[in-house]
């Protein structure tokens, strides 16, 4: 793992929650600009997927393999998951689905930067 692309991930990730819960509070559906930035989550989180496999295909143990490749597939997916959710769902809640989303992201990029371990 990147610890620079895990911040920028994280940075999204809060980004993401708090506008979706901004949305929530304010009764109003999920725009395009929202969407958006659901999409720049998903290429980072993706981004840092890939090259956390590479690295563990090239050798690196983290302290617990399963745990590890667990939370890399469900942060790859999480994110694509809600976005279909908040797209069939136009009410407000749609921004409450982004916004745990993003935070699920956010938690499991800090939880995979302490299970990788040192590099």
């Amino acid at each position: 793992m990147i610890p620079v692309l895990a911040g920028i991930v994280i940075g999204l990730g809060l980004v993401c929650t708090v506008w979706g819960v901004t949305t929530l509070a304010l009764n109003k559906p999920v725009g395009r600009a929202q969407l958006i930035a659901g999409a720049v989550l998903e290429v980072a989180a993706l981004t840092q997927t890939v090259i956390a496999v590479v690295l563990l295909a090239q050798g690196h143990q983290p302290l617990e393999f399963g745990t590890t490749v667990g939370y890399l597939i469900v942060v790859a997916l999480i994110v694509p998951i809600a976005a279909v959710w908040a797209l069939n769902d136009r009410s407000r809640y749609a921004g409450g689905v982004l916004a745990v989303a993003a935070f699920a992201v956010l938690a499991m990029t800090l939880r995979l930067l302490d299970l990788w371990g040192p590099a």
